[in-house]
C-alpha cells in the first residue's frame, strides 16, 4: 500500500512538472532541471529561470517558477508559479499560483499569495496563510490557520483556523468558517451560515 501512495504521489509530481512547464510557459521562457542557491542572488540559475526538478537552497532561493522538489534550510520563494513538494526549515513564500502535491511545510510559515490548491499536508510552525482563493483537500495545521477564501476538504488543527468553506473537521481554540458542513470542536467556533453563528465548545453544520 505505501508503495501504491509513493508511485501515485510520485507520477502525480511528474505530472505537475510536464503540464506546468510545458503547457504554462511560453516558447522563450528559461528552464533548468536543477536549482542551486547559498541566499538570494548567489544561486544558479539565476532568479528569472524556472526550475523544472528539484531546488535546494542552503538559506534562500528565489526563481521565476518552481516545479518538482523545493527544499531549503531556510527559506524557499517563487515569484510566479509553484507546482510539486515543498520543505523549508523557515518558509514557504509563493507569489503566484501554487499546485502543492503530498506536502508543504515549514518551520515558521507557508504563504500563497495568490490561489492555492493543496493536495495532502499544509504544515508549519506558527502560520499557514492562503490569501486568495483556495482549495485544502487533506490536513491543515499550523498554531494560525488563517486561509479565509479555502475551501476546507479535511481537517484544520490550531489555537486558530479560519476557511470559507469546511467539509470535516476544525480543532482549536477558535475557529471560523462562513459555511460549516462538519464539526467544529473548540473554545469559540462560528458559523456564519449555520443554525448557531457562534457556538461554545462544539459546533455542527450540515
Amino acid at each position: 500500500m505505501k508503495n501504491l501512495v509513493r508511485s501515485v504521489v510520485g507520477a502525480a509530481v511528474l505530472l505537475s512538472v510536464f503540464f506546468g512547464v510545458v503547457l504554462s510557459k511560453p516558447a522563450h521562457a528559461l528552464v533548468s532541471p536543477i536549482g542551486l542557491s547559498v541566499a538570494g542572488p548567489v544561486q544558479l540559475p539565476p532568479s528569472d529561470f524556472t526550475v523544472a526538478g528539484a531546488r535546494a537552497s542552503l538559506f534562500w532561493g528565489s526563481h521565476r517558477s518552481v516545479y518538482g522538489f523545493d527544499l531549503s534550510v531556510i527559506g524557499n520563494h517563487t515569484q510566479n508559479n509553484f507546482g510539486g513538494v515543498a520543505l523549508a526549515g523557515g518558509y514557504n513564500w509563493n507569489q503566484g499560483s501554487a499546485t502543492v502535491i503530498g506536502l508543504q511545510a515549514a518551520g515558521l510559515a507557508n504563504v500563497n499569495v495568490n490561489k492555492a490548491t493543496i493536495v495532502g499536508l499544509q504544515l508549519a510552525g506558527l502560520i499557514n496563510y492562503n490569501g486568495s482563493e483556495s482549495t485544502l483537500v487533506g490536513i491543515g495545521a499550523a498554531l494560525i490557520n488563517r486561509t479565509p477564501h479555502t475551501k476546507l476538504i479535511g481537517v484544520q488543527m490550531g489555537l486558530y483556523n479560519q476557511a470559507r468553506e469546511v467539509y470535516g473537521f476544525q480543532f482549536g481554540v477558535f475557529n471560523s468558517a462562513e459555511s460549516l458542513h462538519g464539526v467544529q470542536l473548540g473554545l469559540l467556533n462560528f458559523n456564519k451560515s449555520g443554525l448557531f453563528a457562534v457556538a461554545p465548545f462544539l459546533n455542527v453544520g450540515f
